[in-house]
């Protein structure tokens, strides 16, 4: 079963013509947790922390260099009630909810020999970064007038471990810096109210943190015909 499967995926993702992408290939998926961090919330707070799932196909060219492709989804909230000592956060008086899907690629660094041809580590810490795309949608206001898609810049660190045979485990961290000031549906336009308004100097951040399991597909061999 393992075998046929192996080729169905060499057959679709160019393995046979594109020897780099075929020597280790994985699929997985895992879940976490995602947080933000902006003028609702400038320090990041656990308590609002909220589900974020993950799929994922990486390939492993070299012994230190992965390059892994995702795509993510989850929601993201905040308080101004989080902050009771703050007299502005209180006068303000808001909180969001935003669902966010991300498309990305990254460039992983593995610290160890992780699953080389010559010898395979069991563990190897990274460090990543890459770029994403993502769409973002407040729950609570239906008709936003700000642009609701934009470009962000993973970064962070992970474990990669080998769980048994082609069967892995990953733990990560890691934070997106976004170019928007808006996901927390604070407009900053709002003159006549200075209390609804976002500090448009502060992009907004949003973070996941996550476990999960990935299978690792070696080199697929390509029959040759005479």
């Amino acid at each position: 079963m393992t075998k046929h499967l192996s080729s169905v995926l060499g057959v679709f993702f160019g393995i046979c013509g594109l020897p780099a992408l075929g020597q280790h290939l994985e699929i997985g998926a895992g879940g976490g947790a995602g947080l933000y961090r902006g003028d609702i919330l400038p320090n990041v707070d656990v308590r609002y922390a909220r589900p974020v799932g993950q799929i994922f196909v990486r390939h492993t060219p070299g012994k230190a260099v992965s390059f892994k492709y995702a795509v993510l989804a989850g929601s993201f909230t905040g308080s101004d009630a989080a902050r009771p000592n703050d007299p502005f956060a209180q006068a303000r008086n808001r909180s969001f909810r935003t669902r966010l899907q991300e498309v990305s690629v990254a460039f992983e660094y593995n610290f160890l020999d992780y699953r080389s041809d010559t010898k395979r580590m069991p563990v190897s810490p990274y460090l990543f970064g890459g770029a994403a795309f993502f769409r973002f949608e407040p729950v609570e206001n239906v008709r936003p007038t700000y642009p609701l898609t934009g470009i962000s810049i993973p970064f962070g660190v992970g474990l990669k471990y080998v769980v048994y045979r082609n069967w892995n485990l990953n733990v990560e961290f890691g934070a997106r810096k976004t170019f928007t000031d808006y996901l927390d549906d604070l407009t900053g336009t709002d003159i006549n109210n200075v209390f609804q308004n976002g500090n448009p100097r502060n992009r907004d951040m949003y973070f996941y943190s996550g476990i999960s399991i990935s299978y690792t597909f070696y080199r697929v061999h390509c029959p040759e015909f005479y």
